[in-house]
C-alpha cells in the first residue's frame, strides 16, 4: 500500500481489537505507517466497501456522537475547546482579519454546534454549514450543489481530517474548495509520531479515526496546496493556513491583542513535538 500523501511505501504498524462489535465480518483493524512521512492509516477501513464503512460510522455515531453529553464523556475538553474556537473566530471577524462579507463554509459541521456559537457571537449568520452525511438542522446549511471548487474565501473544518479516506481524494476535494487566495482553518490531531499502541484511546474506541496525521505529512499537504503562512492558536487547537501573505500579515499585526497563545511560520507550524497521550 502506498501513502496517499507522499507516495512512499506503507508497512504494518499494529492491529487493534475494539470492545465494540463494529462489523460482524471484521474482528480486528490493521494500521499501517508510511516509512517516509509517518502518516498512519487504517488499512482495514481503507480497503473495505463503502457499505461497510457506512455501517461502522452508524455504530460510532450511535455510541459516541449522538449528542453533546455523550461527546463530552469521550472528549472532556470538547465544550471548552469549541468555546475557545468560537471566541477566536468571532474576534478575527471583529478585528477585520476575516471580513464579514467572505463566502464561508464549515465543512463537516455535523449538528452545527460550533458554527452556531460563532454566528451567535458575531451577531449574524457569517459561517455557513455543510455536512455530506447529516441532515440539515436549520436553513443555514449549504446544499451539495452550492459547494463547488475554488468558491470559498474561508473554510473551517474541525474533527474531520481524521475521518477522511485519503485514497478517495477526500483531502484534495475539501482543500480545493478554497479560492486561490483563500484561508483554511483546521482542527485535528497532528503529532510528531503516531504511537505504536493498539490501546491508544484515539483509535481503540473510535475506529473511524482512520487517518492519523503527523507534522511531516501535514507539511507536505501544506506545500502541495500553495499555503504561504501558517498560524497555530493553542487554546482553540486551530491551525490557520493562508495563501495570501497580506492576509497572513494582518493576523500577525493584531495577534498580540487577541486572547491566546500564537505561533507563526511561513511553513506548517509543527507545534506538537511531545506526546500528549
Amino acid at each position: 500500500m502506498k501513502c496517499f500523501v507522499c507516495g512512499a511505501e506503507m508497512t504494518p504498524y499494529f492491529k487493534t481489537t475494539p470492545e465494540i462489535n463494529y462489523l460482524e465480518s471484521v474482528n480486528s483493524f490493521e494500521y499501517v505507517r508510511c516509512e517516509n512521512c509517518g502518516l498512519v492509516v487504517s488499512k482495514t477501513i481503507y480497503e473495505m466497501s463503502h457499505e461497510d464503512w457506512e455501517k461502522i460510522n452508524d455504530v460510532t455515531f450511535k455510541n459516541y456522537f449522538n449528542n453533546d453529553k455523550m461527546l463530552e464523556n469521550f472528549d472532556p475538553r470538547w465544550s471548552e475547546r469549541i468555546e475557545n474556537q468560537a471566541e477566536l473566530f468571532s474576534n478575527l471577524v471583529k478585528c477585520g482579519v476575516l471580513k464579514k462579507d467572505l463566502r464561508t463554509i464549515d465543512y463537516g459541521a455535523g449538528e452545527g454546534s460550533l458554527a452556531n456559537k460563532i454566528n451567535e457571537k458575531i451577531g449574524k449568520v457569517w459561517l455557513k454549514k455543510f455536512d455530506a452525511y447529516m441532515k440539515p438542522t436549520d436553513e443555514n446549511y449549504l446544499s451539495a450543489d452550492e459547494v463547488k471548487p475554488s468558491s470559498f474565501d474561508f473554510l473551517l473544518t474541525t474533527s474531520v481530517f481524521e475521518h477522511l479516506i485519503g485514497t478517495h481524494g477526500d483531502v484534495d476535494n475539501i482543500i480545493n474548495l478554497i479560492k486561490p487566495d483563500g484561508i483554511m482553518a483546521l482542527h485535528t490531531l497532528i503529532c510528531e509520531e503516531v504511537p505504536k499502541n493498539p490501546d491508544w484511546f484515539y483509535i481503540a474506541s473510535i475506529v473511524v479515526h482512520c487517518t492519523i496525521w503527523t507534522n511531516k505529512a501535514m507539511e507536505i499537504i501544506y506545500k502541495k496546496f500553495g499555503f504561504k503562512g501558517c498560524a497555530y492558536h493553542l487554546e482553540s487547537r486551530i491551525w490557520l493556513m493562508f495563501r495570501n501573505v497580506d492576509d497572513f500579515q494582518k493576523l500577525k499585526n493584531v495577534a498580540a491583542k487577541l486572547k491566546g497563545t500564537w505561533t507563526f511560520s511561513n511553513n506548517f507550524v509543527d507545534y506538537w513535538k511531545v506526546k500528549l497521550y
